[in-house]
């Protein structure tokens, strides 16, 4: 959890209210929302701050910080469902604005120690708003399935050729057997990260910039296969429909070969919008 407006956020009392922060937009953009806020209320409202509006809800300082908070946090039961919410508020407002996103868990002390964080970042965050009004922010994630490439380069001509050229005496069959096979072990392991790049460099061309982002383990994804690829791309919401289309080709293309190609969006700006944190 971030809390924003210190010294005093440690050490206020128990129920003393202080703000969670979503994100900004426009003001007068939104004025209602259908969604619950993160401590799953109708207590989501916007807090006009010149012409820009911070998206936020009053909570309880101890529900996220102190020993209380840090207890919540750590538990993956409880944070999930609020980050949930959080990013549904976010979706709602890109229905008919666009948002500058904060991350999951941003508290303010009071509507001041805000709007002296948003003063500060005033310019930032109108040129991003103004920037990111006809752009959407969308993920594309490739999964490999190690068997299916394995099995795929086996079939390629070149391994068929050699296999069949292989020494007839027992002994010098036997290891060269044993050499392909190393060597087929090892360009499997790297022709997934190859694919991935081949697909990143064919879908960047359809986007305005392009950012790597953390490859998430099978525990993680809840995948079998193992995530090769995970970017984000900004794209210029009239080219959607021609982007998401190339995603389908070029999943279609290497299905054979055992790669799974998702594109997922739009999804709030968090990777092309710029950091708010304060600053020495």
């Amino acid at each position: 959890m971030r809390a924003h407006g210190n010294p005093d956020v440690q050490g206020r009392r128990k129920g003393q209210q202080a703000l969670y922060v979503y994100g900004f937009t426009r003001a007068g953009a939104v004025e209602r929302f259908s969604v619950p806020g993160v401590s799953d209320a109708a207590d989501v409202r916007t807090l006009k701050l010149g012409n820009l509006a911070a998206i936020c809800s009053p909570l309880s300082m101890e529900e996220f910080l102190g020993p209380e908070g840090a207890d919540h946090t750590q538990d993956l039961e409880w944070v999930a469902p609020r980050a949930v919410r959080h990013e549904r508020v976010l979706e709602e407002v890109m229905q008919s604005s666009p948002v500058l996103p904060v991350s999951f868990g941003a508290i303010f002390s009071s509507p001041r120690a805000l709007s002296e964080v948003v003063d500060a970042h005033r310019q930032e965050i109108s040129r991003f708003l103004d920037d990111i009004a006809d752009k959407e922010e969308w993920a594309v994630k490739v999964y490999a399935n190690a068997q299916r490439l394995r099995a795929h380069l086996e079939r390629a001509p070149e391994f068929r050729q050699r296999l069949q050229h292989l020494p007839e005496t027992p002994g010098a069959r036997y290891f060269h057997e044993k050499k392909l096979q190393r060597e087929l072990d090892e360009r499997s392991r790297n022709e997934g990260q190859r694919l991935a790049a081949h697909i990143r460099e064919e879908l960047a061309p359809g986007a305005i910039s392009v950012k790597p982002l953390r490859l998430a383990d099978r525990g993680l994804s809840g995948r079998q296969d193992d995530m090769v690829l995970n970017s984000a791309f900004l794209v210029h919401s009239g080219q959607v429909q021609r982007f998401t289309q190339r995603v389908q080709q070029l999943a279609a293309r290497y299905q054979a070969q055992g790669l799974t190609v998702e594109a997922t969006g739009p999804w709030p700006p968090y990777s092309f919008c710029p950091s708010l944190e304060e600053r020495p």
